[in-house]
């Protein structure tokens, strides 16, 4: 097997596991034909790489590397920061969902998204390919897309009906983008989902080029009507994002040549390190010429052009324009969107829950932020004393114990502003802390340590320790928590782990599986040498 073939085989291992989930390596052999002795070997690359991970019971998964090479494929061609906060200024604005969208050939393919206040949207989130005839933003893209592009997709006469509002002949959706060129964005109701309108507004680059499509999208009731409002918060944000585009034209050796063939027999393992190295390499350049790959990973010329040519086949990587500079594919995002909605923190936690409690006996607990408060999502309670305080489906609020302190610690600035408002207004009252400063003294003292522990704050004589859990771009996401008799929630122990160690060590390996790299420390400030995720989470 050669290098390309070996490249190619482990594309499509990765593709099967998004397609069919955690499966077995037999399984695997099977979908790509290929023996399983090979199949183990590229799967042990993969691995390595983190291209894929454990699953429990033999099985294998997508890995987290993704969701960094995901977001690698955004800031190819945005600010994805700034990006994620003209989104949720729209939200904030509108209280609907908003997400934005690029054009590829099989459809509008969304890159990032904020969910509103009234449901969530499944067919917006980031990966996802919305189909071109139809969604305001597939309409906003073909009417301000090159001509050929906006021809080719009305030759094709006649549509797949998806809800009673899409467009299913080539003079309909003709007339529909000829109404959104005329006024400059598009709406539309029940194209895609029924009982679901959406608002778009191309975005161009700062060369003028299409760069992608702001929208938002809602119920039909939230929607229509304020279509005056959503197309000023979308011109608004449309101006944003466009100003931090990123450019796509470096300097510097143009794409490769025609290549002959190579040596057979390539190491799988080397071979994929070497890929995932170039991957590695183009998601920090962000955009980079195959000459300045070469020189990044001092490979020789010929090898690096082979890996470009073979992963752009796989979708990993795309040329920019003929024979141009790359950047991550889109089908990374894809795949990292993948991932992410096959993620569960609560049902990698439920192990993590039950061997804290059968080490300590006290009651444990998972938790997620709700608007101001906890609540409490998973729970195991203890064997001597069971609080009665944030059972499951519970909540506290965010500046009350260990859980809920744990998730808002860890939170922007900005975050601790605008609770501390709401609090202040809402009448609820704020138990030991005399002044605002004086809590977020507080709150700085927790992200310092990385964890918090309460003693007597809730109930008399009960303790608690709570540690913050991240995603792969640093967020807090969930935070774990024990508590009990303060005895001996803060007791030292002679030998083996504390309770707050124990804590720690489970929530580095619930936010290791979400692909967070974030060290935590002990509760002596040193560093957490957890055991792997797959000993944890089955």
């Amino acid at each position: 097997m050669t290098t390309i073939q070996l490249l190619m085989k482990a594309a499509q291992v990765v593709d099967e596991l998004a397609r069919l989930g955690p499966s077995t390596p037999a399984e695997l052999a099977k979908a790509i034909s290929e023996p399983r002795p090979t199949v183990y070997r590229i799967v042990a690359g993969l691995e390595q790489v983190e291209l894929v991970r454990p699953a429990g019971e033999g099985r294998l998964e997508l890995g987290t590397a993704l969701l960094r090479l995901g977001d690698a494929a955004v800031d190819a061609l945005v600010d994805r920061a700034e990006l994620h906060r003209q989104l949720q200024w729209i939200r904030g604005q509108l209280g609907i969902s908003a997400f934005f969208c690029v054009l590829r050939d099989d459809g509008a393919l969304c890159l990032d998204q904020v969910d509103g206040a009234d449901v969530d949207l499944f067919n917006v989130s980031p990966g996802v390919v919305l189909p071109l005839h139809a969604g305001a933003p597939s309409h906003a893209l073909l009417a301000f897309a090159p001509e050929e592009t906006r021809s080719s997709m009305l030759a094709r006469g006649t549509y797949e009906r998806l809800a009673s509002g899409t467009s299913l002949a080539a003079q309909a959706l003709g007339d529909r983008l000829a109404q959104t060129a005329a006024r400059g964005w598009s709406l539309e109701d029940s194209s895609i989902t029924e009982g679901v309108a959406s608002i778009a507004m191309p975005v161009r680059d700062p060369e003028g080029e299409l760069l992608g499509a702001v929208a938002v999208a809602g119920l039909r009731e939230g929607v229509l009507g304020q279509e005056a409002e959503a197309v000023r918060a979308l011109d608004a944000a449309a101006r944003a994002i466009a100003a931090s585009a990123k450019g796509t034209r470096p300097s510097g050796r143009l794409g490769p040549p025609t290549l002959g063939g190579e040596p057979e027999g390539p190491r799988p393992r080397a071979v994929i390190a070497k890929a995932s190295a170039l991957m590695e390499a183009l998601a920090a350049e962000r955009i980079a010429t195959s000459g300045r790959l070469t020189e990044l990973l001092e490979e020789p010329v010929t090898s690096v052009y082979r890996m470009l040519a073979t992963l752009a086949e796989a979708g990993w990587v795309e040329q920019i324009g003929h024979r141009g500079a790359y950047r991550v594919g889109s089908r990374m995002l894809a795949l990292a969107g993948e991932l992410t909605r096959r993620l569960d923190v609560r049902r990698a936690a439920a192990p993590i829950l039950r061997e804290i409690h059968q080490a300590t006996g006290e009651t444990t607990f998972l938790c997620i932020r709700r608007g101001t408060r906890a609540v409490c999502i998973e729970r195991i309670d203890g064997i001597r004393v069971n609080s009665r305080v944030l059972k499951l489906g519970e909540s506290l609020p965010l500046h009350v114990g260990a859980a809920p302190r744990a998730l808002l610690a860890f939170e922007e600035r900005a975050a601790w502003e605008e609770y501390a408002a709401v609090v202040t207004n809402s009448g609820d009252p704020w138990r030991d802390v005399r002044s605002r400063s004086e809590f977020f003294g507080e709150l700085e003292e927790i992200r310092a340590q990385g964890f918090v522990r309460s003693d007597n704050d809730v109930t008399p004589r009960i303790a608690a320790v709570g540690a913050p859990i991240f995603d792969h771009r640093g967020q807090v996401v969930a935070s774990l928590s024990v508590s009990g008799l303060r005895e001996g929630i803060l007791a030292t122990p002679e030998d083996g782990p504390s309770v707050t160690d124990r804590v720690l060590q489970g929530a580095r390996a619930l936010s290791a599986y979400l692909g967070s790299a974030a060290p935590q420390l002990t509760s002596e400030g040193g560093a957490l040498e957890g055991r792997a995720v797959s000993q944890l989470i089955v």
